[in-house]
């Protein structure tokens, strides 16, 4: 009787994460670094355009083709209308251009990101970055100023 409470429960949940809501309603929040240097990766230039996938997930697409999920800055947060604010008032959507300094890495190089249970493993898992990898955002800006 509790494995079909289980499974019900669990298949409550992944239900509860396929509405229109995005990532936050979804049940796992904005991706984001607690602190900059969070992620031990070399810092480059990174530009790109925010793509929203069906599934809520933010993805970096790349001038390269290459599309990687996005974890935002420690000040990113999830907006009435599902675009991430940063503490400063910009606002970032699907199709904003954007220029930034971060870090192109693997989901491994994040923080518990080999251990399935982990927060940043199970929602890149979820949205891909297992196989796509991760464009960890310091800082940026639209690309239009």
């Amino acid at each position: 009787m509790r494995g079909y409470l289980a499974l019900g429960a669990t298949a409550l949940l992944m239900l509860a994460g396929c509405g229109d809501g995005g990532d936050a309603e979804a049940g796992f929040g904005v991706p984001r670094q607690n602190q900059i240097d969070e992620v031990t990766s070399v810092r480059e230039p990174v530009n790109g355009v925010i793509d929203v996938a069906g599934d809520g997930c933010m993805n970096l697409e790349l001038p390269t083709g290459e599309t990687r999920w996005i974890v935002w800055p420690p000040d990113a947060e999830q907006g009435d209308s599902g675009d991430i604010v940063l503490s400063g008032g910009q606002e970032f959507g699907d199709g904003d251009a954007i220029t930034g300094v971060g870090a192109l890495v693997s989901l491994g190089e994040l923080p518990g990101g080999d251990d399935a249970d982990s927060y940043f493993s199970s929602f890149g898992a979820f949205c891909d970055a297992d196989e796509a990898g991760v464009a960890v955002l310091d800082w940026l800006e639209h690309a239009d100023g």
